[in-house]
């Protein structure tokens, strides 16, 4: 057995039912989720008076376990949130900073991300502990007569494009294609096009996907 062989047959076939739900698991949430209306209704309609009280309320349910938390924090996203479409599973410790913007549906979002002013697609994977900001340009920094946190600085939204695969421990600060695979602990600092696999710090371009094996 050559090498390459030798590293598939250490590997062991995985289907994510997050995505492959039967009727009665869907049905199971989609109860459990209109029960916790009388709780997450209020918060929810709360959280579009001001930001602070979105942020309030998106850290604290960052942190419920797994279950309920899923089913808590799509249900609050899902009303504060600009757009959250179906079958969004946010983890543990994740949290969306702003409610200003879209989510698409069956969206995977890993524990531990933060999520600035980003839209994301529909079928996109997020690994654990990424982070989504607004662009590169937060914080000036020229002048060294005034402390960097006095300069001011600026923000963007950025989009993350359906189909995408972002590895765990990535920063992404730019635009991401449709498509794209982001190697896990990559740096996006300039926009990735369509259908290519990053990776680095920066991230770069090693290939691009196709629909050939």
């Amino acid at each position: 057995m050559n090498d390459e062989n030798r590293e598939d047959h250490d590997y062991r076939a995985v289907e994510y039912l997050q995505f492959h739900q039967g009727p009665l698991v869907r049905w199971t949430i989609a109860v459990l989720g209109i029960l916790s209306w009388p709780l997450i209704l209020p918060l929810a309609l709360l959280a579009r008076l001001s930001n602070v009280i979105f942020r309030t309320v998106a850290e604290f349910l960052g942190f419920v376990p797994y279950f309920p938390g899923f089913i808590l924090r799509y249900e609050f996203y899902r009303f504060a949130l600009r757009r959250c479409g179906k079958n969004v599973l946010v983890e543990s410790g994740s949290v969306f900073l702003y409610s200003d913007v879209e989510v698409g549906d069956n969206v995977l979002i890993g524990r531990y991300c933060i999520v600035h002013e980003c839209d994301i697609g529909s079928d996109v994977l997020v690994g654990e502990r990424c982070t989504f900001l607004s662009g590169i340009k937060q914080h000036n920094y020229d002048r060294v007569d005034i402390p960097m946190n006095r300069q001011g600085g600026a923000r963007k939204r950025i989009t993350v494009g359906d189909d995408c695969w972002i590895g765990s421990h990535s920063v992404v600060a730019e635009d991401i294609g449709r498509g794209c695979v982001v190697g896990a602990g990559s740096v996006v600092t300039r926009p990735i096009p369509e259908n290519s696999v990053a990776v680095g710090s920066p991230a770069a371009v090693i290939r691009t996907r196709s629909s050939s094996k």
